[in-house]
C-alpha cells in the first residue's frame, strides 16, 4: 500500500506474522535487502528477506509488533556518523555511543552497504610490508603482512584476549588505526577491555564497536560488516587499519539461531548452508589496496573460541580456509605459564614470511630448524640414553629458545632488537648459562641491546648483514652484555644483603635469650659464682665463659647452672 502524504508517498507494509524478533510484512513491493522499515512506533527492522507474497525483517529495537501493526519503508539502508571523530570512542553497532562520553556531535550520517562487494584484484597490491606486532613468536616465527587475514583461534583461557591487547598496544606510535568489534560479548568483558585501552593510552586510535550478549541477534548478526564498513571508511582516507572480530564463532552461532529461527533448511552441524558465503563475504573485503584506494590497508585478525576436540569442526575449518594462515592457542601452555600460548608448530602464516626483511628470515629459518630439532631430541632423551656433547648443545639451546620466544605482557620487543637477542642463541652468549639465568637477566638483555650504542650501531646495519656476519660480529661485542648482566647481579646481591642485616634480629644481652631463643647450656653440677675462677686452663667471669687452647678463643654466653640433685 501507498500511504499519500502532504510531502511525500511512503509505501506501508503490514504484519501478518510475528515470531520474537522475526516478523513477516505483506506490501513494501519496492523494498530491498538491508532496506530499513519504521514501525508506528518508531521502532526500527532490517529487510532481511524477499519472498513472493510478504518479506522478511528482524527487528533492531526491542519492539515486538503484532499482526496488524504498519511499517514505512525508508528506501534507505543503515546509517552511521562515520564523518563524526569516532577515535577513542566505543559504539554499538547502530552508532550509539556506549562510552557514557557523551552523545556524538550532530553531523549527518552515511548510508552504509552491509553487502558491498569486495574489491578485485586490479585493486590490489602485493603484501611486502610487515605488520609488527611486538610479540617475538609472531613477528619471527609466524610473520603477519600488512593487508593479510590471519585467524586466531584456539581454547577458552589460553590467553587470546590478553594476546589482542598486546598487538593494540604495539600500534601506538605507528599511525594505525584499530578497530576493535565485540561480538556477543559480556557487558562486563567489553567494560574491561575498555578501561585496558583507557589506562594503556590505547584509545585514542581505536574505535570499539561493540555487540554485548544483552542485545537482539540482529543487531549482533550486523556487526561484524557494520565494524568492517567503518575500516572502509578510514580505509578510504589513505590510512592503515587493523580490524579484530572477537570472534566469529559466536556470531555463527547467532546466525544458526536467525536462520532456524526462519524455517530455513539447515545445513551441516545446523548452521545455515550459506555460512560460508556469509563470512568468506566479510573476510575478502580485507586486504592491501592500491592507488584506487589511497594505498590504505585492513589488516583482518578474525577469532575464532573453540574447544580442542572441535578444531575440525564447519567454522573453524572453514575461516581458515578462507584466510592466509592461522595461529593456534593453546590453554595448556597457558596454564604452565608460558606467553604467548601459541602452538607455533601447528600455526601457519602464508603470506608474512614474504614481507621479513632478508637476515629476519634467516633467523627465522635457523629458530624453526633448532626448535624443531630439540623437540625430536628432547623426545628420544626421555629414554635416558647417554648424549653427545652436541645432542646436549643442541637441548640446552632449545630450552633458552623456547624461554626466549616467550615474553611477558605488555612488554613489546622491537624487531630488531627481537633479531639480536635470537642471534644471540648461536653467537655462543647462552651456551654456558642456564634457563635460571635467562628468566633472570632476559629483561635486562632487552634493555641493553636496546640502550647500549654497539648494539645499537649493530642494529642499524642489519639491512645489509649476513646472518654469518651478524653472528661474528655479535661474538666479538659480547662483553657489554656480560657486564651488564654482572652489574645487575652485583646490585641484586647488595640490595639483598641490605636487607638481609636490616632484618637480622639483635644480639643477647646479660645472658638472656631475645626472641624466644635460649642460650647454649652449661653441664656442671654447681652455680658459677660472678668472681673469676680458672680451671684446666678456663677462665670465666660473671655469666661468661672463655675457654682458650692455643690461638683459639670462644665466647660462650651462658647462664647460671643450678645444682643437681
Amino acid at each position: 500500500m501507498i500511504q499519500d502524504n502532504s510531502e511525500e508517498k511512503k509505501e506501508v507494509g503490514y504484519v501478518v506474522g510475528a515470531q520474537d524478533y522475526l516478523v513477516y510484512l505483506e506490501g513494501l513491493p519496492s523494498a530491498r535487502i538491508n532496506d530499513i522499515v519504521i514501525s508506528q512506533k518508531s521502532g526500527r527492522a532490517i529487510v532481511t528477506a524477499l519472498e513472493r507474497e510478504k518479506i522478511e525483517v528482524q527487528m533492531l529495537d526491542s519492539e515486538k509488533p503484532t499482526p496488524g501493526d504498519s511499517f514505512q519503508l525508508t528506501g534507505k539502508g543503515l546509517t552511521l556518523p562515520l564523518k563524526a571523530n569516532l577515535l577513542g570512542r566505543a559504539i554499538d553497532p547502530l552508532g550509539v555511543p556506549i562510552d557514557g562520553k557523551g552523545k556524538l556531535p550532530p553531523i549527518k550520517n552515511v548510508e552504509i552497504d552491509l553487502d558491498i562487494v569486495a574489491p578485485g584484484i586490479d585493486a590490489r597490491e602485493v603484501i611486502l610490508d610487515q605488520f609488527t606486532t611486538g610479540l617475538l613468536v609472531i613477528d619471527t616465527l609466524l610473520p603477519i603482512g600488512k593487508g593479510q587475514r590471519e585467524l586466531l583461534f584456539g581454547e577458552p583461557r589460553s590467553g587470546k584476549t590478553s594476546l589482542l591487547l598486546d598487538i593494540i598496544l604495539s600500534q601506538k606510535d605507528t599511525g594505525r588505526i584499530c578497530v576493535y568489534n565485540a561480538i556477543g560479548k559480556s557487558e562486563v568483558d567489553i567494560l574491561r577491555f575498555l578501561s585496558a585501552l583507557e589506562k594503556f593510552e590505547a584509545i585514542g586510535y581505536t574505535t570499539v564497536v561493540a555487540a554485548d550478549s544483552n542485545m537482539s541477534a540482529p543487531i549482533i548478526n550486523i556487526s561484524p560488516a557494520v565494524s568492517l564498513s567503518l575500516a572502509e571508511y578510514y580505509r578510504d582516507q589513505g590510512r592503515d587499519v587493523l580490524l579484530i572480530l572477537d570472534d566469529l564463532s559466536t556470531h555463527a552461532k547467532y546466525l544458526r539461531e536467525a536462520s532456524l529461527l526462519a524455517g530455513r533448511i539447515p545445513g551441516r552441524e545446523s548452521y545455515p548452508a550459506d555460512i560460508f558465503y556469509q563470512h568468506s563475504h566479510l573476510v575478502e573485503r580485507a586486504g592491501y589496496f592500491n592507488d584506487k584506494y589511497h594505498k590504505g590497508s585492513i589488516t583482518l585478525l578474525p577469532m575464532i573460541e573453540t574447544n580442542i576436540e572441535n578444531l575440525t569442526s564447519v567454522i573453524p575449518t572453514s575461516v581458515m580456509s578462507m584466510t592466509d594462515g592461522h595461529i593456534l592457542f593453546s590453554s595448556a601452555l597457558r596454564a604452565q605459564g608460558k606467553y604467548p600460548a601459541i602452538e607455533v608448530d601447528k600455526s601457519v602464516t602464508r603470506v608474512g614470511r614474504q614481507t621479513q626483511k632478508l637476515i629476519h628470515k634467516k633467523i627465522s629459518d635457523r629458530i624453526r630448524s633448532l626448535l624443531s630439532h630439540y623437540h625430536e631430541v628432547e623426545r628420544l632423551s626421555r629414554f635416558g640414553s647417554e648424549l653427545t656433547a652436541e645432542t646436549q648443545l643442541v637441548l640446552k639451546r632449545g630450552v633458552i629458545t623456547e624461554g626466549l620466544i616467550r615474553q611477558e605482557p605488555l612488554k613489546p620487543i622491537p624487531v630488531q632488537i627481537q633479531i639480536l637477542l635470537l642471534t644471540l642463541v648461536f653467537a655462543t652468549f647462552f651456551d654456558n648459562k642456564d634457563l635460571d639465568f635467562l628468566k633472570k637477566y632476559k629483561q635486562k638483555i632487552i634493555d641493553t641491546l636496546s640502550q647500549e650504542k654497539t648494539y645499537k650501531d649493530i642494529a642499524a646495519q642489519l639491512d645489509k648483514l649476513k646472518y654469518k656476519e651478524l653472528v661474528e660480529l655479535l661474538q666479538k661485542n659480547l662483553q657489554p652484555l656480560e657486564n651488564a648482566c654482572r652489574e645487575d647481579e652485583t646490585s641484586q646481591t647488595t640490595t639483598a644483603t641490605i636487607t638481609t642485616v636490616a632484618q637480622k634480629p639483635p644480639q643477647e644481652t646479660n645472658g638472656t635469650a631475645l626472641n624466644n631463643k635460649q642460650p647454649l647450656p652449661i653441664n656442671n653440677t654447681t652455680s658459677i659464682p660472678k668472681q673469676t675462677q680458672q680451671t684446666n686452663g678456663t677462665t670465666s667471669t660473671g655469666n661468661q665463659i672463655q675457654q682458650t687452647s692455643g690461638s683459639n678463643m670462644t665466647n660462650v654466653q651462658a647462664r647460671p647452672a643450678t645444682i643437681l640433685k
